[in-house]
């Protein structure tokens, strides 16, 4: 990744992939400008609004760094500052490169911004998009999945909990399906690397209560009992095949 500091503003700084794009310009970061300029494909709800848009032929999504909870309706999108190396983009960006060099089903990262306020920062990051897959919550509204199917988001995550590798949220949100069947694991913010055991059945623990809250908050939802089973067996039958 390649780092430049704004010539306009000192405070700003952005790491981006310069084998792909040798100059990345600020504006895609502004979804304003995006719209403007008829390159936004898409949007997507959450704690932020996550954009979806199309340049130089291939499809990109640019996210906002958000809080959660009471901070984010005092704060929303400001972060206390505290050095580049510990900034939400920073960690994360780093994150996907060494997910991407272990050949993780993680996505691809191609830039992120951190813009300094004093003593707070605002950041970004821009991610390829992954092609044709959806969050698995969405297709568990439509229909159920496949035996098969489930055991695959079970090997999938025996991948990464083999790596050691944390996911800080994993519920049924952050985990998509393309057309192919194959799956992936998205948003990796506060994540990262741990050592140990114990954390890989907490976390386990905290995709299936994910996944019966939503089978009882939606009146439609194609989950049962059985499904988690097949999860598991999943993830006990690694590696993946």
């Amino acid at each position: 990744m390649q780092k430049r500091i704004s010539t306009e503003n000192k405070n700003e700084v952005i790491w981006f992939d310069a084998a792909r794009f040798p100059y990345f310009p600020i504006e895609w970061f502004d979804s304003a400008y995006l719209a403007q300029n008829a390159l936004l494909t898409g949007s997507a709800g959450g704690r932020g609004t996550t954009y979806f848009f199309h340049v130089n032929d291939t499809d990109l999504v640019l996210r906002r760094y958000k809080r959660g909870g009471l901070p984010g309706k005092l704060l929303n999108d400001q972060f206390w500052y505290l050095g580049l190396s510990r900034t939400r983009a920073w960690r994360e960006l780093s994150l996907l490169l060494q997910l991407n060099e272990l050949n993780l089903p993680a996505p691809v990262p191609v830039a992120a911004r951190v813009v300094k306020h004093g003593f707070y920062y605002q950041s970004d990051i821009i991610t390829e998009r992954l092609a044709s897959a959806k969050d698995v919550h969405n297709l568990l509204l439509q229909s159920a999945l496949t035996p098969s199917e489930w055991e695959k988001i079970g090997r999938t995550i025996r991948q990464f909990h083999d790596c050691q590798v944390y996911h800080h949220d994993l519920n049924i949100h952050n985990i998509m399906m393309n057309d192919q069947g194959r799956i992936f694991l998205i948003d990796f913010d506060k994540c990262g690397f741990k050592h140990g055991e114990k954390w890989k059945q907490a976390n386990l623990s905290r995709l299936l209560r994910s996944l019966r809250k939503e089978s009882q908050r939606c009146e439609h939802y194609f989950f049962e009992e059985e499904d988690w089973n097949n999860l598991i067996n999943g993830y006990n039958s690694h590696p993946l095949k």
